[in-house]
This record gives structure tokens, sequence and C-alpha cells, in this order.
């Protein structure tokens, strides 16, 4: 039973024609829980190390983040001022 040489082109064409199957990602939902799984233990740890700032400490953060926020503050008032007189020319 000898294959005939009319077969043999067919048989690379449609070889040629199948598609490699690359191996599939996880899905979604696998990908999440895998990044999730090791979330406790890394709390834990920052847990562990946090302590409570002494109150010099807490009053120059909270000093830093009003001044932040005040600064940021005004950049948009002053851009909102800007579009304001521009778009009244």
């Amino acid at each position: 039973m000898e294959e005939s040489a009319e077969s043999k082109p067919q048989e690379k064409a449609s070889h040629k024609a199948k598609k490699i199957d690359k191996p599939k990602k996880p899905g979604l939902i696998r990908r999440t829980l895998s990044k999730l799984k090791g979330k406790p233990a890394q709390y834990k740890r920052v847990i562990s190390i946090a302590r409570k700032p002494e109150k010099e400490e807490f009053i120059s953060s909270v000093k830093i983040t009003g001044t932040g926020m005040a600064l940021i503050g005004v950049i948009g008032f002053i851009i909102f001022l800007l579009y304001f007189l521009v778009r009244s020319l």
C-alpha cells in the first residue's frame, strides 16, 4: 500500500495550513488569584513593622501633606482662571 504521488502534495498543503497551538495564558481569574495569593503575608509583614508615629512626626507629616494639597489646589485654580480668561476673549 504505497501512497500515490498525488496524495503527498495534498498532505503537505494541509500540514502547512494547520496552526501550531501556542500555550494558552491563564485566564483573568487565575492571574488575579495568583497575584492575590501572597498579599496577606505582605500585609502582615507591613503591619508588624509599622508603628504609631510620635507627635512631632505626625505634625510634620500633616504640614507637608497640607502644603502639597494647597499647592495642587492653587495650580488648579490658576489653570481654571487662565482657561476662563482665554475663553472670554
